[in-house]
C-alpha cells in the first residue's frame, strides 16, 4: 500500500513525499512512489502517532474496563502508544498488577499501551525493579520527595537495566493544603495555594543525583520556568510538558471552576508565557496531554474537596496546531519531535516508533489542517475555544495492507 500526496514531517522538515507500508512497517518514502492499493492523502499531514508517557486511567482505577476506555479514546485522538503511570489504584509496583495491567492491555487493539513501574510501594521500601522491569515495565516511576538512599537504589537500578527514571516532583511539606497555584487568584478565591517553589526545588534535588549517578531522569509534568532553568543546566534532565501549562493559567480557576483543578497547577499568566516561550526555543524534551480523567461527580463538588484530573486526550493535536504551529510558526517538525519521536525514545521505542522513516512502524495518522471548529465542552477548559485541525487515524488501513 502506498500513502500518496501526503506533507510528511521528517527530520529536515516538511515535504510533500508518499510512504509504501509493507507488513505493518514503513518500506519506503520517496517524491513518487507507485502501487495498486493506494491512500490518497490530498495534501494532508502523514504524521507519526502520538506518542504520551504517563497517562492515567479513569478516576486512576486500575481495571480492564478502564484500560478499554483508554484505548479507545487514545486513539480516537491520534495516539499509537500511551504509557500508564504506575500511580494508579492498584499501584503498579509488584508482578501480579503488572501482570493484569498487561494482559488487559493486550485486549486493546487499537493503541498500544505500556506501563511504568512505581519504583517504592505505597507501604514504604522498594519494590522488585529487577523483576518488573522484565517482565515488561518500560520505566521507573517516582515521587521527588522520597528518602534520598531510595533515589540513589532506583539510580542504581535503571543504569543496571539502561532505562530512564520518571519523576514526579512536589515537596508534600511546601504544598501543606494547597489546592492550586499560589498567587493573586487564590488569595482573591480565598483557596490554600501551592508555592512553584514546591516542584522546583525538587528537581535541583533530583539534577545534582541524577548528574552523580550519571542516569536520565524524564521530569514529568514539568509546570515551572525554574523546573525548566534547572533542566536546561543539567543534561541528564528531560522535561515534560503538559499542553494545558501552555496555553492556559490559574485564571480558569476563577468562579472555582473545577475544570481548571489539575496537576500540577496551572500557573500564572507570567509563567505561563515563560514556559511558552521555553517550548518555542524547543527547551522542552516533550508535549504530553497529561490525560488524567476523572468522572464528572468528582468535579461536581466545592474546589476544595473536587478531584484533580483533565481529560488531555480529546482535541490534543488540533489544539497544539492551532496554538503552536499556526499562531506561533513553530515548526511541524520540531512538535512532532516533542509529542511523538523524544517520547518513544524516552520508553526504549526508538526505531519503531515516533518517525516517519523506512524500518519504524507504520503507526500513523492523518491530519487535515483545513478543519475547523469551535470547543462546546462546558467541563473543558476549552470551551469556546476555536480550534483547527482533525485527526483521521489510519491505522485499520495500514493493518490489513
Amino acid at each position: 500500500m502506498v500513502i500518496k500526496n501526503a506533507m510528511v514531517a521528517t527530520y529536515d522538515g516538511t515535504q510533500k513525499l508518499d510512504v509504501r507500508v509493507n507488513e505493518g512497517k514503513i518500506a519506503e518514502v520517496a517524491p513518487s512512489l507507485e502501487e495498486k492499493s493506494v491512500i490518497d492523502a490530498n495534501g494532508k499531514y502523514l504524521l507519526p502517532a502520538i506518542v504520551d508517557v504517563g497517562v492515567g486511567v479513569m478516576d486512576g482505577k486500575l481495571r480492564g474496563g478502564t484500560l478499554k476506555r483508554l484505548s479507545g479514546a487514545a486513539h480516537k485522538n491520534g495516539f499509537g502508544s500511551v504509557i500508564l503511570s504506575s500511580f494508579c489504584s492498584p499501584r503498579i509496583e509488584d508482578e501480579i498488577t503488572l501482570e493484569f495491567a498487561k494482559s488487559h492491555a493486550e485486549l486493546c487493539k487499537k493503541t498500544q499501551i505500556l506501563t511504568l513501574a512505581s519504583g517504592v510501594k505505597e507501604s514504604g521500601g522498594l519494590s522488585d525493579c529487577s523483576i518488573l522491569l522484565k517482565k515488561g515495565a518500560v520505566g521507573i516511576e517516582f515521587e521527588s520527595h522520597i528518602d534520598g538512599n531510595l533515589i540513589r537504589r532506583l539510580m542504581e537500578y535503571a543504569s543496571m537495566h539502561g532505562v530512564k527514571l520518571f519523576c514526579r516532583a512536589n515537596d508534600p511539606a511546601l504544598q501543606g493544603d494547597g489546592v492550586m497555584h499560589e498567587g493573586e487568584v487564590s488569595c482573591r478565591l480565598g483557596l490554600s495555594g501551592i508555592s512553584a517553589v514546591a516542584e522546583s526545588s525538587q528537581i535541583a534535588r533530583i539534577g545534582e543525583l541524577a548528574e552523580y549517578y550519571n542516569v536520565d531522569v524524564v521530569v514529568l509534568g514539568a509546570s515551572t520556568p525554574k523546573t525548566l532553568e534547572i533542566c536546561a543546566m543539567c543534561s541528564k534532565l528531560y522535561p515534560q510538558i503538559s499542553l494545558h501549562h501552555l496555553f492556559l493559567n490559574d485564571t480558569v480557576c476563577d468562579n472555582y471552576n473545577t475544570a481548571g483543578k489539575i496537576w500540577p497547577p496551572l500557573r500564572d499568566e507570567t509563567m505561563r508565557k515563560e514556559m511558552l516561550k521555553s517550548v518555542l526555543k524547543e527547551e522542552a524534551a516533550m508535549i504530553t496531554s497529561l490525560h488524567t480523567p476523572v468522572c464528572k461527580a468528582s468535579k461536581d463538588a466545592v474546589f476544595a474537596d473536587a478531584a484533580y484530573g483533565i481529560e488531555g486526550f480529546e482535541n490534543f493535536l488540533p489544539l497544539l496546531y492551532t496554538l503552536l504551529v499556526r499562531k506561533e510558526n513553530f515548526d511541524f517538525s520540531s512538535l512532532i519531535r516533542m509529542i511523538s519521536t523524544n517520547p518513544a525514545a524516552a520508553v526504549g521505542l526508538e526505531g519503531k516508533k515516533g518517525a516517519v522513516e523506512p524500518g519504524y512502524d507504520a503507526d500513523l495518522l492523518l491530519f487535515d489542517p483545513n478543519f475547523s471548529f469551535v470547543c462546546e465542552d462546558q467541563a473543558s477548559p476549552y470551551n469556546e475555544f476555536k480550534i483547527f485541525g482533525r485527526v483521521e487515524p489510519v491505522y485499520e488501513d495500514l493493518v490489513c495492507s
